[in-house]
């Protein structure tokens, strides 16, 4: 049996198919730029695969109860802490350039944490069992995170 004659594809059907194929490799080639070319690049990415360090940032202090929140506070707040965390209340002392001043204070213990910040290394401040880390400041608030330490 003879194979079948393949159909000469029309102009129309050939602008198509070019239309196609330049959109294919214009988005190929943009993505591939913007992958590699770090001088081009945002200083923010436009999308990240995983979650910002503060998306599910909540301003109702009363989640923290069991040591695992990620909240947005002011200067004055307190955070109270149920009995299942090893830390006192948590007192947001103070909110500036210099960074975050917390305090943890109840039955005859006083600690404090000054100058937190994320830019000062991102480190953890850690009170019994429970990290302390300040992910943003923004003018008059920050936004703490606080979860058990793994190392607990």
């Amino acid at each position: 049996m003879p194979p079948t004659p393949t159909p000469t594809p029309t102009p129309e059907r050939r602008r198509r198919l070019a239309c196609l194929v330049a959109a294919c490799l214009t988005t190929l080639l943009t993505t591939a730029c913007d992958a590699t070319d770090g001088e081009a690049q945002d200083p923010k990415p436009r999308w990240s695969p995983t979650p910002s360090p503060t998306s599910g940032t909540t301003k109702d202090l009363r989640t923290c109860e069991d040591g695992d929140c990620t909240v947005e506070v002011r200067e004055g707040d307190v955070i109270p802490f149920g009995e299942s965390v090893r830390a006192p209340d948590l007192t947001i002392d103070a909110i500036g350039p210099a960074g975050v001043d917390l305090r943890l204070s109840g039955e005859g213990t006083t600690s404090t944490f000054s100058g937190q910040s994320p830019d000062r290394g991102g480190g953890v401040s850690t009170y019994n069992g429970t990290d302390f880390r300040v992910l943003e400041i923004k003018g008059d608030t920050a936004v703490l995170r606080i979860k058990p330490n793994a190392g607990s």
